[in-house]
């Protein structure tokens, strides 16, 4: 089966700080916020990007004068105005709920598309990375104070071919069982199924290694795309770890079978549970998480996982010595049979949402 990608945010850059933490960033030529106007288009010079948060900023003038162009007999007109509505991102959706039935169907049709887009489970869609490249770029050349620091953003999109993860990829390490390997192709991060013998494989990011810090914040969230191609579908899962505790599911098993496990001997923490939907084989899913640390040491974890429109949430505070130290997150396949784990396009956002 073909995967079905989601819509990628294709940079050349590692993984990026985007507020600065004074680190040297090694083989990083390209600040990902200006890799990522130049694929949009959009020039980073000032004065256009100044235009640009204009436009990205909802008024209801622009809104009625976009969705008016959303009924144009010419298709590329039509395109172009639901992309700068999908642009103003989550701000228009009080907008677009509040909005009367109209009689044109192509403008009701391309409506709904974009209020199942924004209101779709996660924060950091394309539309969100471009308004945040510039609203960040314009705060930092204009001196500009903001009410709230938007915190540090790391990301990796997995652009940059990778035969083998042996010896890890990029500022990340991998750790696997015997015989058991991956590679990045095509923009997807793949960990192999089928081995001989049962183990885990795991794409890890240290802390100290992105932040200079020996340990995550006490907020954080991670964001990234995951899933699986089909083949032993329960005999397989996917997820994210954070710590010493991981968030799976298994891709093509009928109602996915979410719960939270330790890594180290997969003692179940959350025991399998119906995510409300089958999540299907040879997509990609959008994984959030919110992690908090509370004043007694106990960390909470906010789930949300994402099929479209649809969004199983699930949260579970943890005590501290199961979730140990927040030194490290990883993306995780476990399992001996089954198919690839696919990854694409992971995010980690440092402070408070």
């Amino acid at each position: 089966m073909i995967v079905r990608k989601y819509p990628s945010i294709r940079t050349s850059v590692l993984m990026t700080v985007l507020a600065a933490t004074g680190m040297a960033e090694e083989n990083v030529a390209v600040d990902w916020r200006l890799e990522l106007l130049s694929r949009e288009n959009v020039s980073s010079e000032t004065s256009a990007l100044q235009e640009m948060e204009k436009r990205l900023t909802p008024s209801e003038e622009g809104l009625e004068n976009a969705a008016a162009r959303l009924g144009a007999e010419d298709f590329h007109t039509r395109e172009q105005a639901q992309q700068e509505i999908l642009k103003m991102g989550r701000d228009v959706l009080p907008w677009l709920r509040r909005q009367p039935r109209f009689n044109d169907a192509e403008v009701r049709v391309r409506l709904g598309q974009i209020e199942r887009t924004l209101g779709a489970d996660g924060r950091w869609m394309k539309e969100d990375l471009l308004r945040e490249a510039v609203t960040s770029l314009l705060n930092e050349r204009l001196g500009r104070k903001t009410d709230k620091p938007a915190g540090s953003l790391l990301l990796e999109t997995f652009d940059h071919d990778a035969a083998s993860l042996a010896e890890g990829y990029r500022r990340f390490r991998f750790k696997a069982g015997k015989g058991m390997t991956g590679r990045v192709s095509d923009g997807i991060l793949r960990m192999s199924g089928n081995h001989p013998d049962d183990g885990d494989q795991c794409l890890l990011l240290d802390a100290e290694r992105v932040t200079g810090q020996k340990t995550f914040p006490d907020s954080f969230q991670i964001e990234a795309r995951l899933g699986g191609d089909p083949g032993g579908e329960g005999a397989y899962h996917v997820g994210v770890s954070v710590g010493s505790v991981r968030v799976l599911f298994h891709p093509g098993f009928p109602s996915g079978g979410f719960r939270i496990e330790r890594v180290d001997d997969h003692k179940p923490i959350i025991s399998n549970t119906a995510m409300g939907f089958d999540p299907p084989a040879g997509k990609l899913l959008r994984m959030h998480l919110e992690v908090r640390r509370r004043p007694a040491g106990d960390v909470e974890i906010q789930a949300a996982i994402s099929n479209g429109s649809t969004v199983f949430r699930k949260s579970a505070v943890l005590a501290a010595e199961e979730i140990g130290i927040l030194d490290h997150i990883g993306l995780e396949r476990s399992g001996r049979n089954g198919g690839d784990g696919l990854f694409d396009d992971l995010v980690v956002h440092l402070g408070d949402p």
